[in-house]
């Protein structure tokens, strides 16, 4: 497989839509039932199909929310609602619909589900696998399959488990690409633990080293990181909850939430920024505005507003998505080697910038202070 960039489907969605379909960015979506029902990625256009994937998102099978209740197969739509002793009885059915599901309207590939465990029980495989696994193996016959694995942070850097999932993950003969998504619980928006950042990288080579594909869901810039390491698969998406992977998305909110201050994404930063701090470094330090900022019609459109846009309108995801597309672009062609020493260099170029913002009396909120540069440099070196 080549380096690829994938669009995290979530809430919007018709915003990655438009993004990839006429801005021509990424290289396809990963579709989500969860804030798409079953008619929505039914309409999609064959092309656009092709080149996506469908995630079942059978992560909290018990889950209520409403669009994951429109397809049939989905756990808590089978027979009253899932129960974890009486689902292996219609484990059968249910791949057999979801594998037809995903066939007639053409993906890219078949996906087959697992179930999101907190825990590293010492029978997680065979949990994984009476819940759905072997079901879906089965149905496949032949067919090639993508098999989705979502972890902790924990079984990541334990390399037993490490060596566990690998064990499994390659006993299953038709599996030809993993789709993998960690939770790694943090009090900042960008993964600053390099210890656990290196445990990825050596997981994330193992499984290239086997020689199947892999897609690393729910990444947020940390995706440049990864795509240093061998030909894989990274995405980008819109609101916080496609960039971090999390169950609490699939659970029944009480109330409304107070929606996020809006934030830029900036090039030259690495880094998600408030927009008002962005305007200020704009205004304040427009040297260093022309190094950190790299254009776009979406990101212009915003800035010249009278009033700062609301986290909800489309204009700075979509600068995102170009910024993001433009990066995983110029490292396409190089190899893993010269890839990891241009981003260091990016990595060191932005340290200096963070250094230059606070020495104009600029100083920015916790999450746009640049946190995550050095570990990851430190991976890196």
């Amino acid at each position: 497989m080549a380096l690829q960039l994938m669009h995290q489907v979530g809430h919007n969605s018709n915003w990655n839509i438009e993004s990839f379909q006429q801005d021509k960015c990424g290289d396809g979506l990963i579709l989500s039932p969860l804030h798409q029902n079953q008619t929505t990625v039914e309409n999609l256009g064959p092309t656009t199909r092709s080149a996506s994937i469908f995630d079942p998102q059978f992560y909290l099978p018990s889950s209520r929310k409403p669009k994951l209740q429109t397809y049939e197969f989905f756990p808590e739509a089978v027979d009253g609602g899932f129960q974890t002793s009486t689902f292996t009885a219609h484990a059968a059915k249910v791949a057999a619909s979801c594998i037809e599901f995903q066939k007639n309207l053409g993906f890219r590939t078949i996906v087959v589900p697992t179930r999101f465990m907190d825990q590293m029980y010492s029978d997680y495989v065979e949990r994984q696998r009476r819940f759905t696994v072997d079901a879906f193996m089965e149905a496949a016959g032949d067919q090639s399959v993508c098999l989705s694995v979502a972890v902790t942070s924990s079984m990541i850097e334990d390399e037993g488990f490490r060596t566990k999932l690998l064990n499994w993950i390659t006993s299953c003969p038709n599996v030809e690409e993993v789709y993998l998504m960690y939770q790694q619980p943090r009090d900042t928006k960008q993964v600053q633990d390099a210890s656990f950042l290196n445990s990825c990288i050596a997981f994330f080579q193992a499984v290239v080293g086997t020689g199947l594909g892999l897609t690393i869901g729910y990444t947020n810039v940390e995706g440049l990181l990864f795509a240093t390491v061998a030909d894989l698969t990274v995405t980008m998406g819109a609101f916080e909850n496609t960039r971090i992977f999390s169950i609490d998305k699939f659970l029944e909110s009480e109330g409304e939430r107070r929606g996020p201050k809006a934030r830029i994404y900036l090039a030259g930063l690495m880094n998600w920024v408030q927009f008002q701090d962005a305007k200020t470094i704009q205004t304040k330090a427009p040297d260093i505005w022309e190094d950190i900022y790299v254009p776009t019609e979406w990101a212009d459109q915003a800035l010249s507003l009278a009033v700062e846009p609301t986290f909800n309108q489309p204009q700075l995801y979509k600068h995102f998505f170009k910024n993001m597309h433009d990066h995983i672009a110029l490292m396409k062609s190089q190899s893993p080697k010269v890839r990891r020493a241009e981003l260091i260099t990016r990595l060191k170029r932005a340290n200096s910038f963070y250094s230059k913002i606070e020495s104009r009396g600029i100083h920015l909120e916790k999450h746009g202070r640049g946190g995550h540069i050095n570990p990851w440099l430190t991976v890196l070196s």
